[in-house]
């Protein structure tokens, strides 16, 4: 099967899927996409350019369903105690966005950061639960262009009693990053290479990590690998995760 047939095929099915139907459907499409060979192989940049578009807003809503239903049953189990993510986050999608950042501990020192900032959070900052579990010394802030996401991040670390992780409606290419120690930037975030370049005007931010979609997961979000602002260089790597198909980029300064 050629990429592009595979991708024509999925593209039709999706177009037409009611809405009920729909995270099933991108689900079969996501196990499809992993179980297949090298996609990418033969897959020609002006076919790229048709498709990539519409499958990243598909994964974009897949996310937005995903993250809801997980923020909804959240809400259901933590009673305004604090308590760890990982007492409540127990199986499923919740539990594998959580779990997708665990290389951080080889990527990043966590020793130096005091105030980091979060490009991208969504309404359920796995990300920023992970490192509060696991960093309880830091400062967290989350951003996100979507008011309704920040409406329950917002109410969801309320509930949990977190009180040091705000989140702010603000777009990661304008926001000020002065005192900030770390940036991560998450895989949906977009334009990537805009925000980078906002990072680098703040001298206090000393780590960066970049969520960095794998080959195959470019017609799922935006890369900026090869596309890097010329002040950062990529340092690590972290593990390809093949539920969201996108990987950790450790960056340093040049």
């Amino acid at each position: 099967m050629t990429s592009a047939y595979f991708l024509e095929v999925h593209w039709n099915r999706l177009s037409t899927v009611s809405e009920e139907a729909f995270v099933a459907t991108y689900e079969s499409f996501l196990r499809e996409l992993v179980a297949e060979g090298d996609l990418t192989a033969d897959l020609q940049p002006d076919t790229r350019y048709v498709y990539a578009p519409f499958f990243t807003r598909c994964q974009r809503r897949y996310l937005a369903i995903k993250e809801k239903e997980t923020y909804e049953k959240m809400m259901a189990v933590v009673d305004g105690a604090t308590v760890s993510a990982t007492e409540n986050i127990t199986k499923g999608f919740g539990r594998d966005a959580y779990e997708r950042v665990s290389d951080l501990t080889d990527l990043i020192d966590m020793r130096t950061c005091h105030n980091v900032v979060m490009v991208g959070c969504g309404a359920f900052p796995a990300t920023l639960f992970w490192l509060h579990d696991h960093y309880h010394e830091a400062r967290y802030t989350g951003l996100d262009i979507d008011a309704r996401c920040v409406d329950m991040a917002n109410t969801l670390a309320e509930v949990m009693g977190l009180n040091d992780i705000d989140f702010k409606l603000a777009n990661g290419s304008d926001y000020e990053y002065d005192g900030v120690d770390f940036v991560f930037v998450a895989n949906q975030v977009v334009a990537k290479k805009a925000v980078l370049e906002q990072v680098s005007r703040s001298d206090s931010v000393g780590q960066v990590v970049v969520r960095e979609p794998t080959r195959k997961g470019e017609l799922l979000a935006e890369a900026v690998r090869y596309n890097l602002p010329r002040e950062f260089v990529v340092m690590n790597e972290g593990a390809e995760n093949s539920v969201f198909l996108s990987y950790d980029l450790f960056l340093r300064r040049v």
